[in-house]
């Protein structure tokens, strides 16, 4: 699998922010799980398949934070352009809801969206 990664380090509350082209899965991460994810082992992340731009993830505890954006699948890669960068923290942004996020996760971002 061919992806972009880069990594933050973050404090609670701060926002990163990715803007992508193209649709693809974006997905925010520890360092442990980033080597897990290279291996092809078992890994958690948050994040998914986002379909618009900007994605934003508001770090939920301090630490170093991995992104990682993927280009497609092994067997039909697409060509993504990426750019990442880190935000102070705003009590005026969530964070995005990827399309592929369980449905009760989607919910809960709307009744947010609501307020």
């Amino acid at each position: 699998m061919k992806f972009l990664h880069q990594s933050f380090e973050a404090k609670k509350k701060e926002i990163i922010e990715v803007d992508i082209d193209v649709a693809t899965s974006v997905k925010f991460m520890s360092g442990s799980s980033l080597k897990a994810y290279r291996m092809g082992k078992t890994n958690t992340y948050y994040g998914g398949r986002f379909e618009e731009s900007p994605v934003r993830f508001v770090i939920p505890f301090d630490g170093v934070w991995n992104v990682v954006v993927e280009k497609g699948t092994y067997s039909s890669p697409i060509e993504v352009n990426a750019v990442c960068k880190l935000l102070n923290p705003n009590n005026m942004v969530y964070s995005s809801v990827a399309v592929d996020a369980p449905a009760h996760v989607r919910e809960l971002s709307q009744g947010e969206d609501a307020e």
